[in-house]
């Protein structure tokens, strides 16, 4: 899937700043960099982009009175599961196993000693779905051919570099602006700017939930809107104006 263009992007800057004026002289005299007063600021840029991408986790429990039996009926239908989504045509890049558990379950008599009853084994599959369109489609897929836990569904970006950087972007001039109006207030002038460091990050949003029994036909899934964050946080040297 193309990444989408920039018109799908809404931009707002969210400013946070943190004043640091010092003579630090004493402290940094070493360093040439700080024999002036400083200001410290951090900002940061928000981005709004559609997900084009969503990943599924679908799971799988078997219980049986052995482990060999319980491991054997969940990986039946998981493979069943798999087979089901390659035919609908999810790539088998796009398909990972995520976990594998095998626990057993304890009696739960009283006054006698535990032991072991039952085993339980569980796999969970990660799907990742490149037309968000058919996630709901390919969720009832899944729950029909044997699973029966879905534990996730998870937004995301194919290509999140350009919301990062765009992200990046607001919260430099957030920065810049800030530290010309911060100053200002201060009686001060930005000489120059002595450091600066950035981050960009995407936000996580996962809508999970579990089930023990088949699922209706026609799960909805809708993508919503994800939140690109950039953040900039940098050191002015300042003097009188």
């Amino acid at each position: 899937m193309t990444q989408k263009t920039s018109n799908l992007f809404m931009a707002t800057a969210v400013v946070a700043a943190t004043l640091g004026l010092s003579s630090s002289a004493a402290a940094q005299q070493n360093d040439a960099a700080f024999r002036a007063t400083t200001l410290n600021l951090s900002a940061q840029g928000e981005v709004r982009a559609e997900p084009d991408i969503v990943t599924l986790s679908l799971g799988v429990t078997g219980e049986a009175a052995t482990a060999q039996a319980a491991s054997a009926q969940t990986a039946e239908k998981v493979d069943a599961v798999v087979k089901a989504l390659l035919h609908s045509g999810v790539a088998q890049r796009d398909i990972q196993t995520q976990s594998v558990n095998l626990t057993p379950t304890y009696s739960d008599r009283s006054n006698v000693p535990r032991a072991i009853v039952a085993y339980r084994a569980t796999t969970l599959v990660l799907v990742v779905v490149r037309d968000i369109a058919r996630a709901g489609a390919l969720t009832d897929l899944g729950v029909a051919s044997g699973a029966n836990q879905v534990q996730g569904v998870r937004f995301g970006l194919n290509d999140p570099s350009i919301a990062e950087r765009q992200a990046r972007d607001l919260a430099l001039k957030a920065l810049q602006h800030d530290a010309a109006e911060v100053a200002g207030i201060m009686g001060q002038k930005v000489v120059r700017l002595v450091s600066v460091s950035t981050q960009a990050y995407q936000g996580i949003v996962v809508t999970a939930h579990r089930i023990e029994e088949p699922m209706a036909p026609g799960t909805r899934i809708d993508p919503g809107e994800l939140t690109i964050r950039g953040s900039a946080n940098g050191v002015f040297e300042l003097a009188p104006r």
